[in-house]
């Protein structure tokens, strides 16, 4: 969190005369760069007429803050194409980066930017890491994550997974497979050996 400080004029009857006075303290949700990928302000306004994330954006900015800075470390995880912008390791998050053919910018000014797909899959793997979480981690996906082949609720259902069908397996380690499609061009195919 940021504490922000307001400043108030009490005399603006008299322009030249300046009284100031401290004001309240707010604080704003803006994420450091190195947590995360997107402020919790930007994820209310992504998710704001998303029904799957009603419970979701209900959070405190504290717990919000957390997935999307888990979203981030997952994401960062992934074998990625081309290298950090900054080259000097001061750069902490993978992105923006740069390839051979340019790198990750704002079209019209040319400045190094986190492009917006990588921001929408941070917030769709938030709110995946989420989802599964609020469910107990007794999604299919957690399950199969866990190793469990099969399984069996008697007398209604029973069920055998597919031995490497767990969807964080198939979408590179997220739980979103939304989130794996936006970084599909991100994802480096193949990586040199050294």
């Amino acid at each position: 969190m940021v504490k922000r400080y307001v400043l108030i004029d009490t005399d603006d009857a008299n322009p030249s005369d300046i009284d100031f006075e401290l004001g309240p303290v707010y604080e704003t949700d803006v994420a450091p760069p190195e947590e995360s990928y997107v402020a919790t302000a930007t994820a209310l306004e992504y998710f704001a007429d998303d029904p799957r994330a009603t419970a979701f954006i209900a959070l405190s900015s504290t717990v919000l803050a957390w997935y999307l800075a888990r979203a981030t470390k997952i994401i960062d995880a992934l074998p990625l194409r081309g290298t950090k912008y900054l080259i000097d390791g001061s750069q902490i998050l993978q992105f923006p980066r740069q390839y051979r053919e340019g790198y990750d910018m704002d079209e019209l000014t040319g400045v190094a930017e986190v492009p917006q797909q990588v921001k929408d899959a941070c917030c769709e793997e938030a709110l995946a890491l989420y989802l599964e979480q609020a469910g107990g981690g007794s999604s299919r996906a957690a399950l199969q994550e866990a190793g469990v082949q099969s399984y069996t609720i008697p007398g209604i259902l029973q069920e055998t997974f597919a031995p490497g069908a767990a969807s964080a397996n198939r979408n590179g380690g997220m739980r979103s497979p939304a989130a794996y499609r936006l970084l599909s061009r991100f994802i480096a195919r193949s990586v040199p050996i050294i």
